[in-house]
C-alpha cells in the first residue's frame, strides 16, 4: 500500500482572508473619497454664489443637478399662469374703459347713440355718425367732446392700443374737400385721432382707418339703415 495522503486544511487559505480584508478597506476608502469630493462641490458652489451675490451678479441654474446639490430650486414661471394673469389684467382694463365711457354716455344722455361690445381680446365702442359729425363734414361736433375726453383718459390709464374706424352709408359724397366716401371716412377717423392725441393719448398707441360704406351694419335702403351705417367705432385691443 502507498503512503496515506494528508487532508488539506479546512477553510480558505490565510492569504485569501487577508486579501479580502484589504479589498474591503480599499472600497471603504474610495467611498469616503467620493463622499468628500461631493461635499467639496457643494461648498464650492455655495462659495461661488456668495461671491457673485456680493458683486451684485445673479446666476440662475435650472435643472435637477442644481437643486440636488444646493437645495435651492429656482422659481420657473409657468407660461400658462402668466398668460392667464395677462388675460385677467386686460379684462380689467377693458372693464375700466367701458365703465368710464358708460358713465359719460349716461351723463351726456347719449345712451341711444353709443353702444359697446366685448369679445376675446377686443372692446368695441360704436358711436352714431350724427353725434360725432355734421352731415358730409369732418369737424367734430361739440356734443362729442365729453365722450372723446372720457375715452382719452381711459385709454391713457390702460395704455392699450386704440383703432379709430370711420364708416359711411352708400350715398355718394362729392364736395370740395372729399371726393368720395373713402376720403370722408378716413378724414373723420384722422380728425378723431388728432383730437385724442391732443388729449394725451400716445401716438404709437392709436391709428385711424377709413372703411367708407364697405362694412355696413344694416342695409342702405332706408334712412334708419343708413343712419346705423354712418358711425365711428373705437376698437380697444390688447
Amino acid at each position: 500500500m502507498g503512503e496515506k495522503q494528508e487532508k488539506p486544511p479546512e477553510g480558505a487559505p490565510g492569504w485569501v482572508i487577508t486579501f479580502a480584508d484589504l479589498a474591503t478597506l480599499l472600497l471603504t476608502f474610495f467611498v469616503l473619497l467620493l463622499s468628500f469630493s461631493s461635499q467639496d462641490v457643494v461648498k464650492f458652489r455655495e462659495m461661488l454664489g456668495s461671491v457673485q451675490g456680493a458683486f451684485g451678479v445673479e446666476v440662475r441654474r435650472e435643472g435637477a443637478f442644481q437643486s440636488e446639490l444646493t437645495g435651492n430650486v429656482s422659481q420657473v414661471e409657468d407660461p400658462k399662469k402668466k398668460e392667464k394673469e395677462e388675460e385677467e389684467k386686460v379684462k380689467r382694463q377693458f372693464e375700466e374703459v367701458g365703465e368710464s365711457v358708460a358713465k359719460t354716455v349716461s351723463q351726456a344722455q347719449l345712451s341711444d347713440a353709443v353702444s359697446t361690445s366685448q369679445s376675446a381680446g377686443e372692446l368695441r365702442i360704436r358711436v352714431k355718425g350724427e353725434v360725432m359729425f355734421p352731415p358730409g363734414a369732418a369737424l367734430i361736433s361739440p356734443q362729442a367732446a365729453p365722450l372723446l375726453d372720457a375715452l382719452a383718459r381711459a385709454i391713457k390709464k390702460a395704455d392699450l392700443p386704440l383703432t379709430v374706424e370711420g364708416h359711411t352709408d352708400n350715398i355718394p359724397v362729392k364736395t370740395a374737400l372729399f371726393a368720395d366716401n373713402w376720403e370722408l371716412s378716413a378724414a373723420r377717423a384722422a380728425v378723431v385721432v388728432r383730437y385724442l392725441i391732443r388729449q394725451g393719448v400716445k401716438e404709437n398707441k392709436i391709428r385711424a382707418v377709413g372703411y367708407a360704406d364697405f362694412k355696413p351694419l344694416d342695409h342702405n335702403e332706408t334712412p334708419e339703415g343708413r343712419g346705423k351705417n354712418r358711425r365711428v367705432e373705437f376698437v380697444v385691443s390688447k
